[in-house]
């Protein structure tokens, strides 16, 4: 029996948060440079938090770029946003596929996140779902996304001792900078629009697979067996 290893991106994806962490992170701006709506202008999606960051230090004009510290701010600050938090969601069928399949001896489930783990890890944990994810490649560094998905099979790897054909490794997200990941590491893609991009937007970039939403998981969990 092969292996199979899905690598998840976390907003748009797996999960709805509602703007948790861009808010949380704009409170962090305020609380350590008293500059508010620090983020403003700065498009997230599918991007890495180091990233992210650099950007809107870069907008904000900060010479003293101190990520850690920066990082255990926006830290505290999502805490206190998610605790507030009644809206945030698991997107639909995300539940079922990670239930039925977590038994499945021979298939894997990854982050290939642009969070850092930190923040990774409470989004997911707010919502119950970090607890089908042991591993993953986060957006601490400063790395192209295809690296951090790279990092994430390679970890798998190591961790699981497993051996993976390249036709079994599945990248799974809501932009299109997924889809590219894809056809650099040559894995497969999954593209889902739940996220910030519609089914035709996300379709001019020629995943592997796409689906408007994971709502029907039978039909997602059907391709793995392709």
């Amino acid at each position: 029996m092969k292996n199979i290893l899905l690598i998840w991106d976390i907003d748009g994806t797996l999960i709805d948060s509602k703007g948790s962490g861009r808010r949380a992170m704009d409170e962090a701006f305020l609380n350590l440079f008293n500059i508010k709506e620090g983020f403003k202008g700065v498009n997230m999606a599918g991007r890495l938090d180091s990233q992210i960051i650099k950007k809107a230090f870069e907008i904000n004009k900060i010479e003293e770029m101190d990520f850690v510290r920066f990082l255990d701010k926006y830290e505290e600050m999502l805490k206190k946003e998610l605790k507030c938090n009644t809206s945030s969601k698991v997107l639909p069928g995300i539940n079922e596929i990670l239930e039925s399949t977590s038994s499945q001896e021979n298939l894997f489930h990854v982050l290939g996140t642009g969070n850092c783990e930190r923040g990774a890890r409470l989004k997911l944990s707010h919502l119950g779902l970090d607890k089908y994810f042991e591993i993953g490649g986060f957006g601490d560094e400063d790395a192209k996304r295809w690296q951090i998905i790279k990092k994430a099979i390679d970890k798998a790897k190591t961790f699981y001792k497993a051996d993976f054909s390249m036709k079994q490794i599945y990248v799974i997200g809501d932009t299109p900078l997924d889809i590219e990941c894809g056809k650099i590491l040559g894995i497969k893609s999954v593209a889902v629009a739940t996220g910030g991009y519609s089914c035709d937007e996300l379709e001019q970039y020629e995943p592997d697979y796409i689906f408007q939403s994971f709502e029907d998981f039978e039909e997602f969990l059907s391709i793995l067996v392709k």
